[in-house]
């Protein structure tokens, strides 16, 4: 899912653009998720929930580059969010490529900017339905749920063991496992969440999982993993 936010201080025309960017996702089949703030210094606190966000360069109290500074300070090396800049005045976009936007779109040819941006946004990050961002080493990574082997926890860290390496996350192992429980995800144990499709064998108080990796499996866990074991077989093979 494609998560938008878009800023500015005149609502009518945020509904405007709230429009053409549902019409674009719509036409193209693009998940997505929209959120509407009428000022830079509100999305301030929620940046991180977007991957992208729509800022008008011209706004009161923190305008629109403003605004992408300080998120660009608190993101670090974050690939998302990703700002797209609207104005009508293109003598500021030189002062705003300083906060490095992704791309401009000027107000008197929105709905063709628009789409093309989305779009272009959209094949980049190649977000889809099974597509999760870690944040991870100070940036944001991309990873299919499929490819999640099991996740543990290391003080106040869960470790993401994937197909393609593990990502270390500052969390709790409760937050992330409600993340991706709906994915085909089993709690076998307090510390340790593990993927449907790689258990090979479930004993009496542990897990195998393919490659020879066992984790533990908690008494008052049990009957409760293997019934939602055997029930994602049975969904899986309808």
């Amino acid at each position: 899912m494609l998560k938008i936010a878009v800023v500015d201080d005149d609502m009518v025309f945020v509904n405007k653009l709230s429009n053409i960017i549902a019409k674009t996702c719509n036409q193209s089949k693009i998940e997505y998720s929209l959120q509407k703030y009428s000022n830079g210094m509100d999305i301030l606190s929620n940046y991180s929930q977007f991957h992208l966000i729509f800022l008008d360069i011209e706004m009161p109290f923190c305008n629109g580059i403003e605004t992408a500074e300080k998120i660009n300070k608190l993101k670090g090396n974050s690939q998302v969010p990703l700002f797209v800049f609207v104005t009508s005045h293109d003598e500021l976009v030189f002062e705003a490529l300083k906060s490095y936007p992704y791309t401009f779109i000027r107000k008197s040819s929105m709905e063709t900017d628009v789409a093309e941006c989305i779009k272009h946004i959209n094949d980049s990050l190649r977000i889809d339905d099974n597509t999760i961002f870690l944040h991870a080493g100070r940036k944001d990574v991309a990873v299919n749920v499929d490819d999640i082997i099991f996740l543990d926890k290391i003080n106040n860290y869960v470790i993401f063991h994937t197909e393609n390496g593990d990502y270390k996350v500052r969390s709790n192992i409760n937050k992330e496992f409600k993340k991706i429980c709906d994915y085909g995800f089993v709690r076998p144990h307090i510390g340790y969440v593990v993927n449907n499709n790689y258990i090979q064998y479930i004993a009496s108080n542990s897990i195998l999982l393919k490659n020879n990796i066992s984790v533990p499996l908690n008494k008052k866990y049990k009957e409760a993993v293997k019934t939602e074991f055997f029930n994602w077989i049975g969904d899986r093979d309808v």
